[in-house]
């Protein structure tokens, strides 16, 4: 059901929004954590490792699709704040021809996957198990972009809820599929594979009947596919290019990492991976309310209610902030526990950089806090192009940390790296918005 944002307490709102997108996600990671407990508990940390280094480079191609997907959303959270139906309508139906494209880019380039690999100096006994993982990720991307982008566009209009609903039924989905897949066929990374391309294939399809049967606000009607000409495709790529970009190259950031990590052997690169399903558990909420930013933004900026977006970043901010301070207590007392469920109780140096990384990285969530909130604000806006300078800086800032810290400080090296990136993306997220404030709402640049 389509709800606006341009009504009621900000905070409030924020937070309603936000629930079932964190719930969302913290079942998508869930599923995604199994596939790495079965697999470091079945077939070892070589196999877990091998999954941990498709990381960068699958997740440069999901943080393209993604960024892709939500810029598409952000338009049409503009144009039904602005109460523009026909208009909705035909964004809708340029977000899925764009979708196709992009699947069809996805399954040609894991033609790419054994080289992408090998230039990352992938240790040879991982080296297998990440090509098989990798190969059929890229292969079935396809399902990905569409999920993204039907559940974005479905979030868009106010709805959090109906998502969360298809994503749970496909993580039960998941979890079955990874026994049946890894343990019964003995499929190995593959089948992890396999068994998330499968159920997100599922939620793609339960996403597109229910805007079918339950959004007329979203349904196409027959003449809005002959209407569509290239500026409604041109303002889609203008906020969807910018954000892919920005999603690809913060990952092409970590691939340098990567890359300086595989020559810290496989305990370093198990423990990073252990630790990055940790971490992405701890910071889902954190990515919820950011995205949960970037549709109210978008809806109020579409209403002409630049004051009503500035109440909603500075209290978006105080909300994740505050989560970033648990999150990082509960990460921190617990972290040898969490870090022994992927790897078990024999793996004493893999748990111990892990905890190390851990500890370094949580105490400054409250960093990426802000970031989060000040980059998807800024998205909503339309201010995409800012966002991408950001994931530029993030990305130079990681680069940096593999080439200049990683030799001279070893592992102290990673676990650095993404803070540094986190401060170098708000030192041009702030003022980028200040300067959005004093030209749009110049009388809120009083207040506190």
């Amino acid at each position: 059901m389509a709800t606006s944002l341009t009504h009621g307490r900000p905070a409030r709102l924020i937070i309603a929004f936000a629930l079932p997108m964190m719930l969302g996600n913290l079942f998508q990671l869930i599923y995604s954590t199994v596939d790495m407990i079965i697999v470091g508990r079945t077939l070892g940390v070589e196999a877990l490792a091998g999954v941990g280094l498709t990381g960068p480079i699958g997740f440069m191609f999901m943080g393209l699709v993604i960024g892709l997907s939500q810029g598409f959303a952000i338009f049409c959270a503009q144009l039904f704040g602005a109460r523009n139906r026909a208009g909705l309508r035909r964004a809708f139906c340029a977000s899925l021809i764009l979708g196709a494209i992009i699947s069809v880019i996805l399954a040609f380039s894991s033609l790419l996957a054994e080289p992408a690999l090998r230039w990352t100096n992938a240790p040879a006994n991982a080296f297998a198990p990440a090509l098989d993982y990798l190969e059929v990720t890229l292969l079935g991307g396809g399902t990905l972009a569409f999920y993204n982008i039907l559940s974005s566009n479905i979030t868009a209009l106010g709805d959090s809820r109906t998502p969360l609903v298809f994503l749970i039924l496909t993580c039960i989905l998941n979890i079955a599929l990874d026994f049946l897949l890894i343990l019964a066929f003995g499929m190995g990374t593959a089948g992890a594979a396999w068994a998330t391309v499968i159920s997100l294939g599922i939620s793609a399809i339960l996403c597109a009947i229910h805007i079918w049967r339950g959004i007329p606000e979203l349904r196409p009607h027959a003449n809005d596919w002959r209407r569509l000409g290239w500026p409604i495709f041109r303002t889609h790529l203008a906020l969807g290019l910018p954000m892919g970009v920005q999603g690809a190259l913060i990952n092409v950031g970590f691939l340098a990492l990567q890359t300086a990590l595989n020559g810290l052997g496989a305990s370093a690169v198990a423990a990073c991976t252990s630790v990055a399903r940790v971490d992405a558990i701890a910071v889902m909420p954190l990515v919820s309310i950011g995205r949960a930013m970037s549709t109210y933004a978008g809806q109020n900026i579409g209403a002409g209610l630049p004051l009503r977006v500035h109440q909603g970043l500075k209290d978006g901010c105080l909300v994740a902030v505050v989560y970033a301070w648990l999150a990082a207590a509960f990460c921190i007392a617990l972290g040898a526990p969490l870090i022994r469920l992927f790897v078990g109780d024999g793996e004493s140096t893999v748990v111990a950089l892990g905890v190390h990384l851990l500890k370094i990285q949580c105490g400054l969530y409250w960093l990426l806090a802000v970031m989060f909130v000040l980059r998807n604000t800024l998205q909503g806006l339309g201010k995409s192009m800012i966002a991408t300078v950001s994931g530029v800086l993030e990305l130079i800032m990681r680069c940096a940390a593999a080439i200049f810290l990683v030799a001279p400080l070893g592992f102290d090296g990673i676990c650095v790296a993404s803070p540094l990136a986190w401060i170098a993306a708000i030192l041009v997220l702030l003022p980028a918005y200040r300067l959005w404030l004093r030209r749009l709402a110049p009388e809120s640049c009083n207040t506190p």
